[in-house]
């Protein structure tokens, strides 16, 4: 069943969040108490209302309460981060993501049952120097600070072999978690095809998607650039 979204402040960041979730198909809720930033969401957004996030009453009305998961993005109001928080979670919403302005706030909204906080600069500031770090795997997905997934077109020395053959575990280390596929013939959407049995045979349109720690992956794409 699809998820449903809640956005709460409508400036940079809120507005674009809301954007990209209701451009994926989801159930996306803005809410603000400016009027003009609402009315620019309003064919971005499921359903975009004027209202004061601090009023339960009036935050029940609109179903802001029924949502799986809430975005609060109040910028330079602390004060209202925290009732808002606080009452979604209060209300039953479990996964929430904060928008916070300092390292501060992000430690206290914690406290009031923020599951996830952002803190743009800092966010911003990791990112750049993860790159900066490990510009090679500039494009993975992190998972923590040591591992990562890598999308590689698959090798030429890999095609016409199985995964069972190439034995990527025992001779990088790295895990085939996964296949992504280009667009078919008369299709926009690419295909993901997980679970890979060992006899699969790769193909040369195939990229493979792999797990590994940072070193493991650096090692592996040093490698196949060899090749």
């Amino acid at each position: 069943m699809s998820q449903s979204f809640l956005v709460v402040g409508l400036g940079t960041f809120g507005s674009r969040v809301a954007k990209a979730l209701f451009e994926e198909g989801v159930y996306v809720l803005a809410v603000d108490r400016d009027e003009e930033r609402v009315n620019a969401i309003r064919e971005d957004a499921s359903k975009a209302v004027c209202c004061d996030a601090t009023n339960m009453q009036a935050m029940r009305a609109i179903g802001a309460f029924e949502v799986d998961i809430a975005i609060v993005a109040i910028r330079n109001h602390f004060d209202a981060t925290v009732l808002v928080t606080h009452a979604l979670h209060k209300n039953g919403i479990t996964r929430l993501l904060v928008q916070v302005d300092n390292e501060q706030e992000a430690e206290a909204i914690q406290a009031f049952g923020a599951i996830e906080v952002v803190f743009p600069p800092r966010d911003m500031a990791l990112r750049i120097a993860k790159r900066l770090i490990h510009p090679d795997l500039a494009e993975s997905i992190p998972l923590g600070s040591t591992a990562a997934i890598i999308d590689i077109p698959c090798p030429a020395s890999f095609v016409g072999h199985t995964v069972s053959d190439l034995g990527l575990r025992a001779r990088y280390g790295v895990t085939l978690v996964g296949l992504r596929l280009p667009p078919s013939h008369g299709s926009a959407s690419t295909e993901f095809q997980i679970n890979i049995s060992p006899d699969t045979r790769l193909e040369a349109r195939f990229h493979l998607l792999l797990l590994g720690t940072h070193e493991q992956l650096r090692r592996i794409k040093s490698l196949l650039q060899e090749t």
